[in-house]
């Protein structure tokens, strides 16, 4: 099974994506990614949050976990305590190009549900529990 976390990272009413951009699809993504074989979700959280968006993060309650296929789980948790700079780094950085964007947005709680999400889609009690949590 092939496990990836996934942060919601929260300001202000809204979530940080990826907005991404490639030549056959745009779409946001979640910021996170992948489990390594050893590691823990808690470390691959941290180290996801570093790579991807430079941030120091500590990890908040777990949103859901969800089976996305036969073969893939998420792991989603909210962030709402972090620091540092946004800055992109990691596998993304060196991956990015005019054909294959990565492009930080911070989105509105409302508007989480309309976005073609990967994973996704995360749903209207999804969304509200986020804001259950956050208020």
């Amino acid at each position: 099974m092939r496990e990836r976390v996934s942060l919601y990272i929260y300001q202000n009413g809204r979530i940080l994506f990826f907005y991404r951009v490639r030549p056959d699809r745009t779409h946001h993504v979640a910021i996170g990614g992948g489990i390594e074989p050893g590691e823990s979700i808690a470390a691959a959280a941290v180290r996801e949050a570093k790579e991807e968006t430079n941030y120091d993060i500590e990890l908040g309650p777990q949103l859901w976990v969800r089976k996305l296929s036969e073969v893939h789980r998420e792991y989603a948790y909210l962030v709402t305590q972090f620091s540092g700079e946004l800055a992109l780094g990691g596998p993304e950085l060196a991956r990015q190009t005019p054909e294959n964007q990565y492009i930080f947005q911070w989105i509105l709680l409302d508007d989480i549900p309309h976005l073609d999400l990967y994973p996704g889609p995360v749903l209207l009690h999804q969304v509200a529990r986020i804001r259950e949590l956050t208020t």
